[in-house]
């Protein structure tokens, strides 16, 4: 399983969105909302997840549905590898995959 410091979510979808980062126990704050062909990252530093514990992504499709990643990555502080989601599809029947 790849270990990370950083979650990016690209939006290739055909709406608006906002992510946020979930772990076992915790949840950041959600991303601003941005439009199809920008992305948005979060440092996991900044959080207090502990090293080792999966991490992994719940995007909010605005009018839409809200769905978790079905993939996860490793937190690893120490890591300078970023994981790079993407998500497309339509508000009600998009997919979330890890790049």
């Amino acid at each position: 399983m790849m270990k990370v410091n950083r979650i990016t979510c690209l939006n290739r979808a055909l709406f608006v969105q906002r992510f946020r980062v979930k772990w076992r126990g915790g949840t950041s704050g959600w991303s601003d909302n941005y439009p199809v062909n920008h992305e948005e990252t979060f440092d996991l530093r900044s959080f207090n997840i502990p090293v080792g514990q999966e991490v992994w992504i719940e995007v909010k499709a605005i009018m839409g549905k809200t769905k978790s990643s079905s993939e996860c990555v490793l937190f690893d502080p120490t890591s300078n590898d970023e994981a790079r989601y993407v998500t497309s599809g339509a508000t009600l029947t998009y997919s979330i995959r890890l790049e």
